[in-house]
């Protein structure tokens, strides 16, 4: 594939979904582009507004937290996986994520968890809950904090 068709090809599956500067540029290295041509395709994708990093991360923020109700911690990671600047991360999470509608995700996660996991007792409940909360990317503290709360019942649930 020469440097034309490459361009032709990013430009037109950049304007179906957002991708990010690593995204293309691994589908540009698996078509075998050079160095070269991949720095002039990035360059010209970006100048044109195809690829924008940032509004890349507002995208994925919004629907790894929405649909796949990820926590921050797990989100963040992703997208420095994604060589994603962490200037931009840090902004655009705290933008993009209501600190009442985050809270809520953690509460009604932990409700929904809460149902199918069996335990002894509660801490062993508890402890069960806080892994699957952890796996998911919450923090900690939050997670606590609404195991903590006394008018949350989890077990009588």
């Amino acid at each position: 594939m020469d440097k034309k068709q490459a361009l032709a090809k990013c430009m037109k599956i950049c304007s179906v979904r957002e991708y990010c500067v690593d995204d293309i540029l691994k589908k540009l290295t698996n078509w075998e582009i050079s160095d070269k041509n991949k720095t002039y395709i990035i360059n010209y994708l970006i100048s044109e507004k195809f690829i924008d990093n940032k509004r890349y991360t507002i995208a994925y923020i919004k629907d790894k937290f929405m649909f796949n109700k990820w926590g921050k911690i797990k989100i963040k990671y992703h997208l420095k996986q994604k060589h994603i600047e962490n200037n931009i991360i840090e902004n655009v999470i705290n933008e993009v994520i209501d600190d009442n509608d985050y809270y809520n995700t953690v509460k009604n996660e932990i409700i929904k968890k809460s149902k199918s996991v069996k335990g002894k007792n509660d801490f062993e409940i508890k402890q069960k809950i806080l892994r699957y909360m952890s796996s998911k990317g919450f923090e900690t503290a939050i997670v606590f904090d609404v195991l903590n709360k006394t008018d949350t019942n989890l077990f009588d649930l």
